[in-house]
């Protein structure tokens, strides 16, 4: 399994590297696949507690919210989206309350959520800040996995994962922030401060550990243990991404509205 991980990582890590420098219509259009491909498997767990979801909509709604957003407000094109998805109501007897409601949920949780990458990487100095996300999220990762493994006792939230533990929180939690002050410090030409690398890298760890709890948590109400294999060793989109799902909007409210 580790062998397949670090195999993935190889893989993927140039392409993701190569689509956030080139950043414009290649990152958007990365997105949007990536979202479907997370739309998918969201809709599909949600198959096993009776739910059908508008898949259709949810893909073409996925579209719509990335090429529609540059020319309108993200907003209103998902309240456009609502609307929509209101009149569907009317026209379609095939489905239920709970197939539409769970619809609008995928399209809120996955796409609107991924899209404060594109709106990351389109800031002045988005070259650089946007890597805090994956930073964030992927060194939380890692730290709270070894820290667990080797320190754990506690339990973090045994009904939603059995295996975190609160030692590997604080893991987590220290290696996000030390691992964003290396980073400004490696890269002064972001123009982020070692003080807020570290604000972010805490706060942030925090943030991105929900996101892993909440995709926990659905994962178990839906009776599944991944929600795919797309990507070897990692298991689906939402499974490798659903810290990054989180943080995203996390650091673009601090760049946008706090500094």
């Amino acid at each position: 399994m580790l062998k397949t991980r670090v195999i993935s990582a190889i893989v993927g890590l140039p392409i993701l590297f190569f689509i956030l420098i080139k950043g414009g219509n290649m990152l958007k259009i990365a997105l949007v696949l990536v979202s479907i491909l997370g739309l998918n498997e969201f809709y599909n767990a949600t198959k096993n507690i009776g739910v059908r979801p508008v898949k259709i909509f949810g893909y073409l709604s996925a579209i719509l919210l990335y090429f529609l957003e540059s020319k309108i407000a993200k907003v209103d094109v998902l309240v456009i989206i609502t609307m929509m998805l209101f009149l569907l109501f009317l026209t379609n007897k095939k489905y239920n309350l709970k197939d539409y409601a769970l619809t609008l949920m995928g399209i809120i949780y996955i796409p609107l959520f991924f899209l404060y990458i594109q709106k990351l990487r389109e800031m002045p100095e988005g070259m650089y800040i946007v890597w805090f996300v994956f930073i964030v999220s992927w060194m939380t990762d890692t730290f709270a996995y070894f820290t667990g493994r080797f320190f754990g006792k506690h339990k973090l939230a045994p009904t939603i994962s059995p295996k975190k533990t609160i030692e590997g929180a604080i893991g987590g939690i220290i290696g996000s922030t030390i691992s964003c002050a290396v980073f400004v410090w490696l890269f002064p030409q972001s123009n982020v401060s070692i003080y807020l690398s570290v604000i972010i890298g805490l706060f942030g760890s925090l943030i991105a550990q929900c996101g892993d709890l909440i995709a926990s948590f659905i994962k178990r109400n839906c009776y599944i243990k991944d929600f795919g294999n797309t990507i070897p060793g990692h298991g689906g989109i939402l499974d490798r991404f659903d810290s990054i799902l989180f943080v995203s909007p996390f650091i673009y409210f601090i760049f946008q509205y706090l500094i």
